[in-house]
């Protein structure tokens, strides 16, 4: 089974930012899928000793704003919206990674809007200086398994983390 670890996010105007960004030859995310990745476990046999491992983390609950976007790569790849970044983003990403007893290469908290084929870049650069996203990101990671189709993948979440207990 394919893995990832994830938090699924909510952007009520990604319609417009598609519209914005209609120039771009590509395939954009559909908008159910919207996630931030926290760490890519790619295929495993089974979830269950992952999960034994990761039992242990738990979160703050809380709510990240999202704001503004970029692109990775040259040329460019993935559109992308950033998340503000939050010391607790990188902390819970860090405990995953040390749970796993994996490498993780830098973690930068991003949701992919759209993975680029083609676009003229000059424009890609402007859309991008300009662009708004509106959304937030609920803290709510989940273990993901990813089932690729012929239209796309389907995220299932299998397992939650659990918030900190607060007495």
């Amino acid at each position: 089974m394919r893995l990832f670890i994830g938090n699924f996010v909510k952007i009520p105007n990604y319609q417009a930012i598609k519209n914005r960004f209609s120039f771009i030859q590509g395939k954009w995310v559909e908008k159910e899928n919207l996630h931030l990745t926290f760490l890519f476990l790619g295929e495993v046999n089974t979830a269950a000793p992952l999960i034994k491992k990761l039992k242990e983390i738990t979160y703050t609950p809380a709510t990240f704003t999202l704001e503004g976007g970029g692109f990775f790569g040259s040329p460019p790849k993935v559109l992308f919206a950033k998340v503000k970044e939050s010391e607790e983003i990188f902390n819970f990403q860090k405990r995953i990674v040390q749970a796993l007893e994996v490498e993780s290469k830098n973690f930068h908290p991003h949701i992919t809007l759209c993975r680029i084929k083609k676009a003229p870049f000059k424009r890609l650069v402007e859309g991008v200086r300009e662009l708004r996203v509106v959304g937030e990101m609920e803290f709510k990671p989940q273990l993901i398994q990813s089932y690729l189709t012929p239209k796309g993948p389907i995220y299932r979440p299998i397992w939650e983390f659990q918030p900190e207990r607060t007495f």
